[in-house]
């Protein structure tokens, strides 16, 4: 071999060696994690009541009140009592109170729905007391925590006029006679 290949050759190796790793990236690396389960709770508000007449939803979510009527220009169904249990496993906390109804579709069910009262109790304080249509276009905001297995009891009462009758809750004139009505009062819960 001549001198001069064999000083190719050696300039070849050595250029060989100088790119070794230089063009490979020989980089070390790592990683780390965090990482957690995590499992939504439930809010289950469910409804009981002492009353025997109150029939409930297979949920529990419904309490129906024993039917009334017909009734007298003034009346009051009484103050029944239902409890409302948190059978889930986080806090609900109570955000609303509002009502709706369903009427037949004569002019006298249209009277009644705008002339009945309701009024609410809750821990022995009035949450509500005047017209039906008042909570219907005025909701209430609620604040008050129940937590898993916790309750919050409260009465329901309907009624017109009365020695007690709040202000606007009169007696029900002619144009409601005859008239057939279902309000509704909704506790809202999130959680």
């Amino acid at each position: 071999m001549t001198t001069r290949k064999l000083a190719m050759a050696g300039a070849l190796g050595l250029a060989s060696l100088g790119l070794i790793g230089a063009g490979a990236g020989a980089t070390f690396t790592d990683a780390v994690n965090v990482q957690q389960k995590i499992t939504a709770g439930t809010i289950d508000m469910q409804l009981t009541s002492p009353n025997s007449t109150v029939s409930f939803s297979s949920d529990r979510k419904t309490a129906t009140f024993a039917d009334l009527g017909p009734t007298a220009s003034t009346f009051t169904s009484g103050a029944v009592a239902t409890t409302i249990t948190n059978h889930g496993t986080v806090t609900a906390n109570a955000i609303q109170l509002s009502a709706s109804h369903v009427l037949g579709t004569d002019a006298h069910s249209a009277a009644l729905a705008s002339e009945l009262c309701v009024k609410i109790v809750s821990s022995n304080q009035v949450a509500y007391d005047g017209t039906l249509s008042g909570l219907e276009s005025h909701p209430l905001q609620l604040r008050g925590p129940v937590p898993p297995g916790g309750t919050d009891s409260f009465t329901t009462e309907f009624y017109a006029g009365g020695a007690h009758a709040a202000p606007g809750c009169t007696s029900l004139d002619n144009a409601a006679e005859g008239g057939v009505v279902t309000p509704t009062v909704t506790v809202s819960y999130q959680g």
